[in-house]
């Protein structure tokens, strides 16, 4: 496979396959990795307007049963170390992602075998009700799936 030629064909968005891909992460200098991205971002966004978002990551629970191949953070139900992030924890997190001109929590973690969809439901009325300005970023599809 020819690198500059996967590089020409992304910059026309010609989708490449999964072989070009990892061809790609192995042969590709950074920089040119770089430039097609700013080229493509330029096509998509032609105002050069650039954005982004200050916010916080938070994990809920560090307890899962999910037993993902490339975590390694998590704690089985029962550890010594498990934990769910409790409410003073999340104002503490919360007030410093204000101060940083933040405004958004992002939540993530295990897949606790306890924690259901009233918990999560309990815990973000109860973030909006002391942070109505807060926006929640929460629960991406494979913690719906488990709740």
């Amino acid at each position: 496979m020819d690198t500059a030629d996967l590089l020409q064909r992304a910059l026309h968005f010609d989708f490449l396959s999964l072989e070009e891909g990892v061809h790609l992460y192995h042969h590709a200098d950074t920089a040119s990795l770089m430039f097609v991205a700013n080229e493509l971002r330029k096509i998509q966004v032609p105002s050069g307007k650039v954005t982004w978002q200050i916010d916080r990551n938070v994990n809920t629970t560090n307890v899962c049963i999910a037993n993902c191949k490339f975590c390694n953070f998590f704690r089985r139900p029962g550890h010594d170390e498990s934990y769910i992030t409790d409410i003073e924890t999340y104002k503490v997190k919360i007030e410093e992602t204000f101060r940083l001109g933040g405004d958004q929590l992002l939540l993530q973690g295990g897949h606790h075998p306890d924690l259901g969809l009233s918990f999560y439901a309990d815990l973000f009325k109860t973030l909006k009700e002391l942070y109505p300005d807060l926006k929640l970023h929460a629960l991406g599809p494979p913690e719906i799936a488990h709740v």
